[in-house]
C-alpha cells in the first residue's frame, strides 16, 4: 500500500520535468516545425478595426492592437502582449505603427447607397421621397454638350415653373448607343479614374444649378428611372413618405452648332 501512494508524486515529477524539456527546446528551436504550429505573421502596434457589431451604428465594433496569422488566416487578435507572445523563431513580425487595418472588402462591384437610405430612413424618420424635379436625358455626344443640354433643361424649367430653393432637382443620365453606348461609358464620362481625367464634376453642375439640392448620375436610381427621357417630372411625397410622381412637360433639345 505505500508503494501505491508514491506514484502520484513521482507521475507529477515526471510530468513537470516533460514540460520543462518540451519548452525549452522549442525556445532553443529543437522541436520539429510540423509540431509546433506558430503564427506565420504577426501585425502590431496597429489600430485593427473588426466591424464585428453587428447593428446599424456608428460603432466600428472591437478595436485591437496586434493580430497573428497562419497560413492566410486570422488565427487571433489582441493586445500587442497577447499575441507576440505567440511569435515563434520563424514568424516575422511587423511593427505597423499606428496605422489603421481594414477587414478584406471582397465585394468589388456593390451599390449600397439605396439600402443605406432605407436604414437611414428609418433610423431617423427622414421622408421616403425628395421632393423637387427630375429628368432622364439621353447624353450628347461629348460632356460639353451634355452639359448645355443639362443646363438648357433646367433653363427651361425655371422659365415654366416656380422652383423653390428647397426643391431637389435630379438628373439622370442615359447612353445614347453611339459614342457612349451604355450606362458604364455614361460613368465613366462624369467621374473617370485619375482626377485630372474627370471631365463632369461638381462645379460644372454648381455652375448650373446654384441654388438648389441636386444630384446628377448615370441613369438609374432615383424616382424616375422607369420614365421615359426628355420629360421633367415634379415629385412630392404622399403621407406615408412614397413619392407621388407627376408629369409636367417634354423638353425638346436642339443641338447648335
Amino acid at each position: 500500500m505505500r508503494h501505491r501512494f508514491l506514484i502520484a508524486p513521482m507521475l507529477v515529477a515526471t510530468l513537470l520535468s516533460v514540460v520543462v524539456f518540451s519548452q525549452t527546446a522549442i525556445a532553443q528551436g529543437t522541436v520539429p516545425a510540423i509540431l509546433v504550429e506558430y503564427p506565420d505573421l504577426i501585425v502590431h502596434n496597429a489600430k485593427i478595426i473588426t466591424v464585428d457589431d453587428a447593428a446599424y451604428n456608428s460603432e466600428p465594433g472591437t478595436i485591437a492592437q496586434a493580430m497573428a496569422v497562419r497560413d492566410g488566416k486570422i488565427l487571433t487578435l489582441g493586445s500587442n502582449r497577447e499575441v507576440l507572445a505567440l511569435r515563434g523563431p520563424d514568424t516575422e513580425v511587423i511593427d505597423i505603427k499606428g496605422k489603421t487595418i481594414l477587414p478584406g472588402f471582397v465585394n468589388n462591384h456593390h451599390h449600397p447607397q439605396g439600402s443605406m437610405e432605407d436604414i437611414a430612413r428609418e433610423m431617423f424618420d427622414l421622408p421616403g421621397a425628395l421632393e423637387g424635379f427630375y429628368i432622364n436625358l439621353i447624353v450628347a455626344p461629348t460632356p460639353d454638350e451634355t452639359m448645355a443640354k443639362i443646363a438648357r433643361a433646367v433653363g427651361m424649367l425655371n422659365q415654366r415653373i416656380q422652383v423653390r430653393p428647397s426643391d431637389w432637382l435630379g438628373i439622370e443620365l442615359f447612353p445614347d448607343g453611339d459614342a457612349f453606348p451604355d450606362l458604364g461609358s455614361v460613368s465613366f464620362m462624369m467621374s473617370a479614374p485619375a482626377e485630372s481625367d474627370v471631365r463632369i464634376g461638381t462645379d460644372d453642375l454648381t455652375e448650373i444649378i446654384p441654388q438648389n439640392p441636386a444630384v446628377l448620375m448615370s441613369g438609374g436610381g432615383i424616382h424616375i428611372s422607369d420614365k421615359d427621357p426628355g420629360i421633367w417630372y415634379r415629385v412630392t411625397m404622399a403621407e406615408n413618405g412614397d413619392p407621388i410622381i407627376e408629369e409636367l412637360f417634354t423638353f425638346q433639345f436642339e443641338r447648335r452648332e
